[in-house]
Order: structure tokens, then sequence, then C-alpha cells
């Protein structure tokens, strides 16, 4: 009888331990964000708000429809498993169309170079130049190119997509002061009667 209550108690101390280092994995490991470097693209980039808007064939002003995990997304590796090429096809609700043609802005899919997944150790973002994937909910002035297939790609990688509403913490970094002063210069060129 004391052998039974012995290997209980100890079965029960032992489902405790599995239960608490499972949780923490789960919620601490599992579910944490990191980012990987994912090497340096070759993209015309723009340092000034004029000649970013120029560049554009599309500039809106919109929000993402889905969460970052109901999103499509692409990969591309090579038969030893090296990541070639990414992104993630985001469908932008458009609220206004600065440049470019309204037809396009219709059902308008938008491609990120960011792609996250997840691995045993959490989930790992691997943007292009530091980009950040745009989060559903905040608004976001985007600046876009439209590529070979007709398809809307954002331009100048973080620096070609602005969070107007102050939702998406991660979009203006005080680091990045070439965003923040082509920003600044948007925003007295470009935003004066959208905001």
């Amino acid at each position: 009888m004391r052998l039974k209550k012995k290997s209980t108690l100890l079965a029960l101390v032992l489902a405790v331990i599995l239960t608490a280092a499972a949780s923490y994995y789960y919620f601490a490991v599992y579910n944490s964000q990191h980012d990987v470097f994912a090497g340096i693209s070759e993209y015309k980039g723009y340092t000034t708000a004029q000649g970013l808007y120029a560049g554009a064939d599309l500039v809106v002003i919109g929000s993402p429809i889905k969460a970052y995990k109901d999103r499509k997304t692409h990969i591309s590796r090579a038969s030893t498993g090296f990541i070639m090429a990414f992104a993630t096809f985001t469908e932008i609700k458009v609220e206004k169309v600065l440049r470019g043609p309204e037809a396009d802005a219709v059902d308008l899919t938008v491609i990120e170079p960011v792609l996250i997944t997840q691995t045993l150790k959490g989930k790992e973002r691997m943007g292009l130049e530091g980009y950040t994937e745009m989060k559903k909910g905040s608004k976001y002035l985007i600046f876009l190119g439209k590529n070979s297939n007709g398809q809307y790609s954002v331009i100048n990688m973080h620096a070609g997509k602005y969070n107007i509403d102050g939702t998406d913490p991660e979009d203006m970094r005080m680091s990045d002061h070439l965003k923040q002063r082509i920003y600044r210069d948007i925003k007295e060129r470009y935003l004066k009667d959208v905001e």
C-alpha cells in the first residue's frame, strides 16, 4: 500500500514537471519569434520621397485583409536545402490610390519580401534588407512596382511601406534614419490631404 502511494506521488510529480516543461517550451520557445539574416538583395533603392514616388508604378493607402498566418507564401530551395527565394502574398484593402491605375487596386495582392516559418526553435522571420511584414488592422502607405507577370511588389524594401496610423511599432525603427527622413518628406508632399 505504501509503495502504491509513493508510485502515485512520483507519477504526479513527474506529470507536473513534464507539463511545466512542455508549457515553457510551447510559450517561451516554440511561439517566440526571431529575425534571421536573409542576405542582401539587388534592388533599386530610393533615398528621397520624390524619387520613390516617381519610381513607383502604384502608390496606395490600405490595410492587409488577413493575419500573416493566413496569407499565402512562397519559398524556393536548392537541392541542398538552401533558401533561394521567398515571398509573402498579402491581400490589401485599398482605401485610396495616390498614383497609378485605380483598376489595378481592385483585389490587390502585394508581394512582400518577407517569410515567417515555424521551426522547433520558434518562428523565424526572414526579411530582405530588414523588411517586416505588414500587420492586419494597420494602415500603410505602400509604394509598388509592377513585375513582368502583372503582379505588384513593395519597392525600396523596408523604406517602401509606411505605417501611417501608428499601430505597427516595428515599421518605423528609430535606427532607420533614411526611412524616417523619407517619411517626413512624404507626409509633407503627398499626405497633406490624406491624414
